[in-house]
């Protein structure tokens, strides 16, 4: 498996492994944020994140505990080279991969074919109008929804 295989994964784990007592991110701040903010703009609405990690070469995540709205528990921001934000993840409690499909479904996102036992679904950003892909994946009681913009999908994760 190459790094670009892993990254879903990695995220998976490192926002489940991050929790602590900083900032916590509120659904209304998380509402606000989309693809292609710069970083200074996320950090003006989310503010500083609990942890920055490297996930591969020039890509980068940015971790947030969520609180108070089970049973969302962390998000994440995953930025470019340029600190630009190309995907975001969410960490929910439970075996909800195929409730949070047929959500996404009912907004338009249509089923890929699966790969490395994740859900996987093209659609539209409702804030940017621009082509994601989301990767839905469950593991240890946690299920990960990872939207990333469509060409850096496929340029950095496919």
């Amino acid at each position: 498996m190459d790094m670009k295989q892993k990254i879903p994964v990695f995220v998976f784990v490192l926002i489940f492994y991050a929790a602590g007592n900083v900032f916590a991110a509120d659904i209304a701040s998380l509402d606000k944020v989309s693809i292609f903010m710069p970083k200074s703009k996320v950090l003006s609405i989310l503010g500083a994140s609990q942890e920055t990690l490297v996930l591969a070469e020039d890509l980068k995540v940015e971790v947030y505990p969520v609180e108070s709205v089970p049973p969302l528990v962390h998000a994440g921001c995953i930025y470019d080279k340029n600190g630009i934000l190309m995907g975001q993840s969410f960490v929910f409690h439970g075996h909800t991969a195929h409730g949070i499909a047929d959500r996404l479904k009912k907004h338009g996102f249509t089923p890929l074919p699966q790969k490395d036992g994740s859900l996987r679904l093209a659609g539209v950003d409702d804030d940017t109008g621009r082509p994601l892909v989301a990767v839905i994946a469950e593991n240890d009681h946690l299920t990960t929804l990872t939207t990333f913009e469509k060409a850096f999908y496929e340029g950095h994760v496919q």
